[in-house]
């Protein structure tokens, strides 16, 4: 079964990558799980099938705001 799983990394950066595991939801979110904690990312979200995933600084260029991450503290309906 194909997944899309979406990971946070220490920094707070979020990523999605195309992965492949069993049917049982259960088994393949544990599985992913150890996936990400060997790279030091946490699981956010595994969704069924391959998509693609869109994130905010694919959207907007944050450079008035470089002391924050660019997903920390910032508005969703700003965009510039």
């Amino acid at each position: 079964m194909i997944y899309t799983a979406i990971f946070q990394g220490a920094q707070g950066k979020l990523h999605s990558v195309r992965y492949l595991d069993v049917v049982s939801r259960k088994v393949a979110w544990l599985a992913a799980t150890r996936l990400g904690a060997s790279t030091g990312e946490c699981l956010i979200a595994l969704v069924s099938g391959d998509h693609p995933v869109y994130f905010y600084e694919n959207f907007v260029e944050d450079t008035a705001r470089e002391d924050r991450t660019p997903t920390q503290n910032h508005d969703v309906f700003e965009m510039t």
